[in-house]
């Protein structure tokens, strides 16, 4: 196995609080996070980093969804490719890092970083809450369309990451599936039937996904979903 490795850029925890965007009800979200002292090291556990919260614990957090690991190198493509000039943590992302993207990750991957060995469970899957936190128009959807969507780990083994700790790969199960794979058949389930069923037979995609990927599958969906456009209302409004 070739050496893949990076190292993080930055780490983010966020606090819950209530975010009014002008177009919906306030709503509590931990997305607004903010950068942790580079030379302090963070305790994460099996659901995910020590000082992070969530806002909402229906579709965010969990164990397959620990940390959301967010590339730079999208950061770079959005301003050279869109004009857009995107602050840190945009993404609301667990943690930055540096080399590697979605092309270069797959599900069921194992990193070591610092102490701790993440395990990849699942693209992240953009909503509206994005544009809504951003302020910029259908980002949310330009992610999803362009498959920089970053993705989610689970914690194998406990322990204590830093800022500019080495993200390294130490197991690859199934190298036929990149986050950016299964991204690019999830958008277009009517033209990737073949795929798609065999991305549902991997084990270790993550419970939600699978029911959400098996959903499109069935129906033959093609786009985005109706809670990643920009003027989406929750039920719970």
């Amino acid at each position: 196995m070739n050496v893949i490795k990076t190292n993080i850029k930055h780490i983010y925890c966020g606090t819950v609080e209530e975010i009014n965007d002008g177009k919906r009800k306030q709503y509590p979200s931990a997305y607004r996070k903010k950068k942790i002292d580079p030379h302090k090291s963070l305790f994460v556990n099996n659901l995910g980093l020590i000082d992070d919260m969530q806002g909402d614990k229906v579709n965010h957090g969990g164990a397959d969804k620990a940390v959301c690991v967010y590339s730079q190198k999208y950061y770079d493509f959005f301003k050279n490719i869109h004009s857009l000039e995107l602050p840190e943590c945009t993404f609301g992302e667990n943690i930055t890092i540096l080399d590697l993207d979605d092309s270069d990750v797959c599900i069921g991957d194992r990193f070591q970083c610092g102490e701790v060995i993440f395990e990849v469970s699942q693209p992240r899957q953009p909503c509206w809450k994005i544009s809504s936190v951003t302020g910029i128009k259908n980002l949310t959807s330009l992610v999803v369309k362009e498959y920089k969507t970053g993705f989610y780990v689970r914690v194998i083994q406990e322990g204590f990451i830093a800022t500019h700790d080495t993200w390294e790969l130490i197991s690859r199960k199934y190298p036929e599936f990149t986050i950016e794979f299964v991204n690019q058949c999830s958008l277009n389930a009517k033209d990737n039937q073949e795929n798609i069923k065999k991305i549902l037979t991997c084990e270790k995609l993550a419970k939600a996904y699978y029911e959400s990927l098996l959903k499109r599958y069935k129906f033959k969906e093609h786009g985005i979903q109706n809670w990643q456009e920009d003027e989406y209302f929750s039920n719970n409004e």
